[in-house]
C-alpha cells in the first residue's frame, strides 16, 4: 500500500552520498540464511579492494554464524548485486574495488551458499 504525504517533503536525506565523501553505505545480504535474516549495513570506502572488505568487515561480522567458515574464502558463495527485484551475478576478486564490482551507495551486495 502506498504512503500518501500530507505535504511536500523538503528535507535532504541524512544518508545521501555527499555526506559520506569517498565512503558509501553498503548493505550485505546472506540470502536464505536463518541466522542473518536481514541485510547488514557497513560503511566502506568505494575504493576498498574486495579482499580487504572480506577481511576487515565481512568476516568479523559473519563469523558469528556457527556454519560460516572464513578459511574457505569467498569462493564458497555465489555473489550478486540486487537491483530492485532483479539481481546481477558478480565474481569478486581480491584486487577489484567495491566500485569496480558495481557496488554503489546504499546498494545491496547479496550472496548465497552454494
Amino acid at each position: 500500500m502506498a504512503t500518501v504525504a500530507i505535504s511536500e517533503y523538503k528535507f535532504p536525506s541524512r544518508s545521501r552520498q555527499e555526506l559520506y565523501g569517498d565512503d558509501m553505505l553498503l548493505h550485505v545480504w546472506w540470502k536464505g540464511n536463518p541466522w542473518f535474516v536481514a541485510a547488514a549495513s557497513f560503511r566502506a570506502p568505494q575504493a576498498m579492494p574486495f579482499g580487504a572488505f572480506w577481511e576487515a568487515l565481512f568476516v568479523p561480522y559473519h563469523e558469528e554464524d556457527p556454519d560460516f567458515d572464513a578459511s574457505k574464502g569467498w569462493d564458497q558463495f555465489d555473489w550478486f548485486l540486487v537491483n530492485g527485484r532483479d539481481s546481477t551475478p558478480i565474481t569478486p576478486s581480491a584486487d577489484a574495488t567495491l566500485a569496480d564490482l558495481g557496488v554503489s551507495h546504499k546498494g545491496v551486495l547479496g550472496f548465497s551458499t552454494r
